[in-house]
């Protein structure tokens, strides 16, 4: 029985760096199980970010009049390549696929991940229903859409978005254990951190725990992995000998910072999902997060590590009562919750069955 031609899809992201970027790699390496043939509009300035010849590079911001020339760009590119589906990440290029839509070819498909609803972040209320109405709004429009979390999919249900909404909850790929570097035998806490340098993260957050640590714990050493993106945040970086800055680095450079580390930060105060979360799990590191979005869905208290409420002074007095030992069991566990309960397995046979449904549609 001949294998039917492969579904070819068109990923469009306004930004990739971080999560996106890892959530793209992954649909990459399973894209033959998925008999699916992917291409990327993504920035030009971040096309080393993915592992693809197969790349459009643009360069529209979410500023002004961004998103009608990237909605024109994904109408331009997709008449010329004719894809079968296209798949919008984040909530710029959700807005960018809803206003392409009616332009596109007849037949085409199109799906939408917001990879972290905006009606979840922290902020006023007002601002929280006025997302919620436009969000709403925009589930309608796509094809499908995908929820990266059971947080986000059941709220979203009960606030009426629509019942093409599925969810698949995010992975990370596995990691070739062999080449896991050996712990050195230092009894310092190693403490890490690799996110965006942005307020949603939660920086200033961590920033604040460490200078109330800095007398009582002075054997924690800080490594703090990206830089600014969104620009939302006076950056203050910490000068002291024990606090370390490497900036961006290259993703498949970023398991041996969790090979060095006893536990690791996730201060956000909004998280769609966490897929480092993940990776630290994957490499039996522990997690201290806070207790925003799905952050409690994968961090289990006093289990795979720990939950704190989202200020300096409760992650400072976490911090300041672990010790290795307790570390490690949390790590171990860690790993027992990536392998049992999001797994590339579940990811990718969910995806199967929504890419086949869509197939079944053209």
């Amino acid at each position: 029985m001949n294998r039917a031609r492969p579904l070819h899809i068109l990923n469009v992201a306004e930004t990739i760096k971080g999560g996106i970027a890892t959530y793209l790699d992954t649909l990459e390496h399973y894209s033959r199980d998925f008999n699916c043939h992917f291409e990327y509009l993504i920035p030009a300035a971040q096309i080393d970010q993915i592992a693809s010849r197969q790349i459009e590079p643009h360069a529209y911001s979410r500023k002004g009049i961004g998103p009608l020339r990237l909605a024109a760009a994904i109408v331009r590119l997709a008449r010329q390549s004719k894809p079968d589906v296209v798949y919008a990440h984040s909530t710029f290029a959700g807005v960018a696929l809803c206003l392409a839509k009616p332009w596109l070819c007849r037949g085409t498909k199109t799906m939408y991940c917001a990879h972290g609803w905006a009606s979840f972040r922290d902020r006023s209320k007002l601002v929280i229903l006025l997302s919620r109405i436009i969000e709403r709004g925009m589930s309608y429009i796509p094809d499908a859409v995908v929820n990266i979390s059971r947080h986000e999919h059941e709220i979203n249900r009960i606030h009426g978005f629509s019942k093409r909404n599925v969810l698949i909850q995010s992975t990370v790929l596995d990691r070739d254990s062999r080449l896991k570097a050996q712990r050195q035998d230092d009894q310092r806490l190693h403490i890490l951190f690799a996110a965006r340098l942005d307020w949603e993260k939660g920086y200033d957050i961590l920033v604040e725990a460490i200078h109330i640590l800095q007398k009582s714990r002075p054997d924690f050493v800080y490594h703090i992995v990206g830089d600014a993106v969104l620009g939302n945040l006076k950056i203050e970086k910490i000068v002291a000998d024990n606090v370390h800055y490497y900036g961006w680095i290259d993703h498949a450079e970023i398991d041996r910072f969790y090979d060095r580390a006893d536990v690791f930060i996730v201060p956000s105060r909004n998280e769609g999902f966490g897929l480092t979360v993940l990776e630290a799990f994957r490499s039996s590191v522990p997690v201290i997060a806070s207790d925003r979005g799905a952050l409690p869905e994968l961090v289990e208290h006093a289990v795979n590590g720990l939950v704190f409420n989202c200020t300096a002074a409760d992650l400072a007095e976490k911090l300041h009562g672990m010790d290795l030992d307790i570390l490690r069991s949390y790590g171990r566990a860690g790993r027992r919750s990536y392998l049992e309960k999001f797994s590339p397995a579940q990811f990718v046979v969910s995806y199967q069955k929504l890419f086949g449904q869509l197939r079944g549609s053209i």
